[in-house]
């Protein structure tokens, strides 16, 4: 009889003691919504105002180039990626001018000037190079949607799909498996982007007197 006493003391003890500080690990719903505040974040994407002039030899033709080729010629910019699927949704229009070179003339345009003194220091002839110049340009779809050059546009928030697994860790932290994804916003689809599949991540989070907080989000 002592012993089942003593037992039932120790037990009685240890639900007392958890009551008091909380559950060891959080629940799914606790994990999730902890996490979830921890990862929030809004993806952007920003088509730039790009304008680049080259020279190209008089027998080279443009006719059977298209848009993604267009893209590939604007030399000074970094990341094309938003404007490759831009131009693929039809929002962003990359235009072609070619003018015929003359070095006694001026600059046929202002983004060609550098090219223009450039030729003439080559001592190119007039007939033997000519000056083509792509500038991005917004479609009447791109116009109608309030797209702008330059600024950013919300394309996706980053959210939790799931709580795969919680285990305790030392140290009182609790290690969260999840998977996460990019949500798209109404200008994703306008614009182009496809977020890629849902991705998976390991948190860590530790309890506070305001509850589960989380100081390992796994993600940046």
């Amino acid at each position: 009889m002592p012993r089942r006493h003593s037992s039932f003391f120790a037990l009685t003890a240890t639900l007392l003691l958890v009551a008091g500080c909380g559950a060891s690990v959080p629940t799914n719903q606790e994990a999730a919504t902890a996490v979830s505040t921890a990862i929030e974040s809004t993806r952007t994407s920003t088509l730039p105002a790009a304008t680049y002039c080259m020279t190209t030899n008089p027998d080279f033709s443009f006719a059977n180039l298209g848009q993604v080729d267009f893209v590939e010629m604007l030399q000074n910019v970094k990341d094309k990626a938003p404007l490759f699927d831009a131009a693929i949704a039809g929002v962003v229009r990359v235009e072609l001018k070619e003018f015929p070179f003359n070095p006694a003339g001026r600059s046929p345009d202002p983004s060609c000037d550098a090219v223009h003194a450039q030729s003439r220091q080559s001592g190119y002839m007039s007939g033997q190079v000519r000056l083509a110049m792509v500038r991005t340009t917004l479609t009447p779809k791109g116009t109608a949607a309030g797209i702008q050059f330059d600024m950013p546009i919300d394309i996706a928030t980053r959210e939790v799909v799931d709580v795969t697994d919680i285990r305790s860790e030392r140290g009182g932290l609790v290690a969260v498996n999840y998977t996460w994804q990019w949500t798209p916003t109404e200008m994703a689809e306008l614009v182009g982007y496809t977020p890629a599949k849902p991705q998976e991540a390991t948190a860590r989070l530790r309890r506070s007197d305001d509850g589960w907080v989380v100081s390992d989000a796994g993600v940046r």
